[in-house]
């Protein structure tokens, strides 16, 4: 679609650039100011006849008329369009590189982390569909917890609920550089892959209509960082990190 897009931009843009055809005066004159002086065939008179229509040729406008600010803006939303598009390809290739960076550093998690992480992790998915995290406050930092708070309390106002339904745990690492390298010992990063159906509920829209909701929405997979910071011994959830 998107080249389908940049085609037909490109197109217009040709087709725009191509030139106004321009009529020359009999005598091959292109314009100017000058006269033209005709002799007589009987007395040897002559006349002289002042060109009054150059401005037909050379108006304010210049030599292509109209079409050059049509041609300035086809320029200018094709190079708009052409930048925005190259913006997002080199944003999902970093994306992309990021992930396969992060997959390269990461270890096993033992089984007790790892039961407790899928713990934390599922209370935590739990509680964002009922737009209250007051219920898992012990298992969060309080920023994070104040930051997240107002992403729901908006969705309160707007009469909205993030339906998280079929959620699966696939699998989970912890990310090995945050283990040997990291400035601060008290953070760990946990790597998450998981899937579920993502989508919104309202209820000022009919049960019919939230199953419409429902029903266009699949199953999908996705990769999350989990950030624990360590807080009077115990490690809580400090930040989501969701661009993988």
């Amino acid at each position: 679609m998107k080249k389908l897009i940049i085609s037909f931009i490109l197109l217009l843009s040709l087709i725009c650039l191509a030139p106004t055809a321009t009529y020359a005066r009999a005598g091959g004159a292109s314009g100017g100011g000058g006269g033209s002086t005709s002799s007589g065939s009987f007395g040897g008179s002559t006349s002289t006849t002042t060109d009054r229509t150059t401005n037909n040729y050379y108006g304010r406008r210049g030599y292509y008329g109209p079409r050059s600010f049509l041609n300035n803006l086809v320029f200018a939303i094709f190079f708009i369009i052409s930048a925005f598009l190259m913006i997002i390809r080199k944003k999902r290739d970093w994306l992309a590189r990021r992930h396969e960076r992060a997959l390269s550093r990461t270890v096993t998690i033992d089984d007790a982390t790892r039961e407790r992480f899928e713990e934390c992790f599922y209370q935590i998915e739990a509680a964002w569909t009922t737009n209250d995290l007051s219920l898992v406050a012990p298992l969060i930092t309080p920023h994070f917890q104040r930051q997240q708070q107002r992403i729901l309390n908006r969705y309160q106002r707007q009469h909205k609920h993030n339906q998280l339904e079929s959620l699966t745990i696939i699998s989970e690492e912890l990310i090995l550089e945050e283990l040997i390298l990291s400035d601060n010992p008290n953070v760990r990063k946990v790597l998450v892959t998981a899937q579920m159906r993502d989508y919104f509920t309202n209820d000022r829209l009919s049960d019919e209509d939230n199953e419409k909701r429902r029903e266009a929405t699949y199953i999908e997979r996705f990769s999350e960082i989990w950030e624990f910071k360590q807080v009077d011994g115990q490690y809580l959830v400090n930040h989501i990190d969701q661009s993988l």
